[in-house]
């Protein structure tokens, strides 16, 4: 299990994607601290909600994550990124979503959240002044892998759920992701899972990737140690596996000396959608690292655009 002061130190890491730079004053906008999207072993699931004076009718979910680990004191640095007030300033309005965090729990149990949060947000979408069908979802490192799970592995409307709130859709319509994580099996070498390239980096991530299934025997969840059996997880839980022709739009923006998450991470899985014939692009940011101070030139043209050309209808 991984200590407190490792999951800090990587959480920094990880979160340290875009720097402060001073911008012109962005719209107004009012927050909504705390709302329940869910629940988990019966305790809620939060996110914020931030609504522009002037909405367009359209909703983007900010992924709350670095190092799968998930907190409301990230929030404070995120509203600060560029991209976040550039969103608000054109009249989107941001759900910041948490999701269950590392150590508590591992990914197989993470990837649940953000449906939640999406079939949520679209069975309210008049509450939040938005059109339900026309959400995007964004983040960086695991926040952008994700935002990438969510975009090709959510499922449409069940109508025959229990639940109204689950009878509709957990999809979206749009997806930006920074430096993701995207085949956990092949994590810049072939046959290098990503908890084996961050042993090899001195990163403790082991909390993330300690599966566990139920035992009937038992009557208890076991931790998965069989090689075979850990793999299949790795390769169920990646995003690149889930990609099929109706998968929403995305753009990947990633560092080509990237050496958390490796550039070839971003690149394979633009390919497979371009293969699919998901419309897609890579935003590639020469010579820098896991995330990077100002932004560059075009980025924040790129990352919004993609959002009002997909959820706007804007060329």
């Amino acid at each position: 299990m991984m200590s407190r002061s490792s999951t800090t130190a990587i959480v920094a890491l990880l979160l340290a994607g875009t720097a402060i730079v001073p911008r012109p004053a962005a719209a107004e906008y009012t927050q909504q601290d705390n709302i329940v999207y869910g629940h988990k072993d019966g305790l809620g699931l939060l996110m914020d909600v931030f609504t522009p004076g002037k909405q367009n009718g359209a909703g983007v979910i900010w992924t709350v994550s670095g190092g799968m680990n998930s907190s409301r004191r990230a929030i404070p640095r995120i509203t600060k990124f560029p991209g976040f007030r550039a969103l608000l300033d054109k009249g989107y309005t941001v759900f910041a979503v948490m999701h269950g965090s590392q150590p508590r729990f591992a990914l197989q149990e993470i990837v649940k959240d953000l449906p939640k949060a999406v079939r949520h947000i679209r069975f309210h979408a008049k509450r939040y002044g938005i059109d339900g069908d026309r959400l995007g979802v964004t983040g960086r490192s695991s926040g952008g892998q994700l935002s990438l799970y969510l975009a090709t592995a959510a499922v449409g409307a069940r109508p025959n759920a229990e639940q109204p709130i689950d009878r509709v859709s957990s999809r979206v319509q749009a997806a930006v992701a920074y430096f993701p994580g995207t085949d956990m099996v092949h994590f810049g070498k072939r046959n290098t899972t990503i908890l084996e390239h961050f042993r090899s980096r001195g990163m403790k991530a082991d909390a993330t990737f300690d599966f566990h299934t139920w035992s009937p025997e038992t009557s208890r969840f076991e931790r998965v140690t069989d090689r075979r059996e850990q793999l299949k997880f790795y390769r169920d839980l990646s995003p690149i596996t889930h990609i099929t022709p109706d998968d929403p739009p995305a753009l990947i923006i990633h560092g080509t000396e990237d050496k958390i998450v490796p550039f070839q991470q971003g690149e394979i899985f633009q390919t497979k959608l371009k293969k699919a014939g998901v419309p897609s692009e890579l935003f590639v940011a020469k010579g820098k690292n896991h995330g990077w101070g100002k932004p560059l030139d075009g980025e924040l043209e790129a990352f919004t655009g993609w959002f009002d050309r997909h959820l706007l209808n804007k060329k």
